[in-house]
């Protein structure tokens, strides 16, 4: 065990970590909400496994700092899962809920650029980067602006989406120069 733990970013243990398991909670949950967006008459059902599953993502950060178990494991699984659910919520909602595919694919390329961005700074520095204040605007942003899909389709949802997109250029911003700056030094 312990020559794995030595290849790994993190510890084994950081797993148990609360925080950490209400990370792992938001994607378990994430198969459910995506079953429950494809019927519309289960809106309310994937709206609410939807809220909680993000939800875990307002505790999970709160609850590491007051424990004071910021773990290397959290780094990495809290922005995956992140992105995961929020990626997939978008591929499912463009499929049935009238939510724009150009939105979509901006968010898989904005995610997946941010994805290998990160992986080089650590193949290079060996320095996991952190989540930028403007990435969590925007998950709270999309997160929003998903739930509003799910509720109402597009009558109420593209006017959030047209607000969202203001935390969404503007983290790009960040992670882009962020992304020169970890290279550089």
């Amino acid at each position: 065990m312990k020559s794995i733990e030595k290849r790994l970013p993190f510890r084994m243990r950081e797993f148990c970590y609360p925080s950490n398991l209400l990370t792992l909670a938001r994607l378990l949950m994430l198969p459910a909400a995506l079953r429950a967006m494809r019927h519309p008459e289960e809106r309310w059902r994937a709206l609410g496994t939807l809220g909680i599953a993000m939800l875990t993502d307002a505790l999970d950060g709160p609850i590491a700092r007051r424990r004071q178990e910021i773990s290397s494991l959290g780094k990495v699984l809290d922005p995956i899962a992140d992105k995961l659910m929020v990626d997939a919520t978008a591929v499912t909602l463009s499929l049935s809920r009238g939510f724009p595919w150009w939105a979509t694919a901006a968010m898989l390329a904005r995610d997946f650029v941010i994805v290998v961005g990160g992986m080089l700074v650590y193949r290079r520095h060996a320095r996991l980067v952190v989540a930028h204040p403007t990435g969590k605007a925007t998950t709270l942003a999309l997160t929003a602006t998903m739930l509003l899909y799910i509720v109402d389709g597009p009558r109420s949802g593209r006017r959030a989406l047209a607000v969202t997109l203001v935390p969404f250029f503007a983290s790009m911003v960040a992670y882009a120069r962020n992304f020169w700056r970890q290279m550089k030094g």
